[in-house]
């Protein structure tokens, strides 16, 4: 088999060139107009609780142990998405939506080092996002503080009004892709290329090599 040259690659690159460069940039013009006309723009809002434990006494737990033994930050993540939470939070904002709508676009981190619990919403209504996730930190420290006897919540951060979420990372991604799909198209080309390009070729292929017909143009007759 024929092995391949840089010259070779380079050859059959030149003659695609035009699908090779037109495919990440169809794909990125593609997902543009898609996210700048027809996918509406998502905005995001987020507030901040701080979780403490008031334990009296000296054989009560301290509130990192107890969250560690019985698994509370987890239980606290839950409870803030919880249906009973954020049928509150319905009812409050007057929302058209049903709690698990609600819940779905509701993301809640927590940070075990400093016992803060991120909550973040996704809505399209700038405004919107900024009115639910107060909500939710609201009704969610309630029920944070009906479930552990001594629980203080304190919100560190209220929901502004919500910041517009970049595709940036999407387009980086398709970007990647388009470049995948070039390299992957351009190798396709080289093994579909049959054309014979030098003597050597031949003779690797067990194709005796007679000689040399030249090409002569046909002149006028006179």
């Amino acid at each position: 088999m024929h092995a391949l040259s840089f010259k070779d690659i380079w050859s059959v690159a030149k003659k695609n060139i035009i699908w090779i460069i037109a495919i990440p940039v169809v794909l990125l013009a593609t997902v543009f107009i898609l996210y700048s006309y027809f996918i509406p723009k998502q905005y995001t809002s987020n507030v901040q609780l701080f979780v403490t434990v008031n334990a009296e006494g000296a054989a009560s737990q301290t509130y990192e142990s107890l969250l560690m033994t019985q698994g509370l930050t987890d239980t606290y993540a839950k409870l803030i998405q919880s249906p009973k939470v954020l049928k509150n939070v319905v009812k409050e904002t007057k929302s058209v939506e049903s709690f698990e709508a609600i819940q779905k676009k509701t993301a809640v981190n927590v940070d075990e080092k400093s016992l803060v619990y991120s909550i973040s919403y996704k809505s399209e209504n700038p405004e919107e996002s900024a009115v639910v996730v107060n909500a939710i930190a609201k009704y969610a420290s309630e029920e944070l503080k009906a479930l552990v006897k001594g629980t203080k919540v304190t919100i560190i951060t209220s929901g502004e009004y919500g910041t517009m979420i970049s595709n940036v990372s999407k387009y980086i991604i398709t970007f990647v892709i388009g470049i995948i799909l070039s390299i992957s198209f351009l190798i396709i080309a080289i093994l579909l290329d049959t054309i014979v390009t030098k003597e050597d070729q031949l003779v690797e292929m067990g194709v005796a090599i007679l000689g040399d017909v030249p090409h002569i143009r046909e002149g006028r007759k006179k």
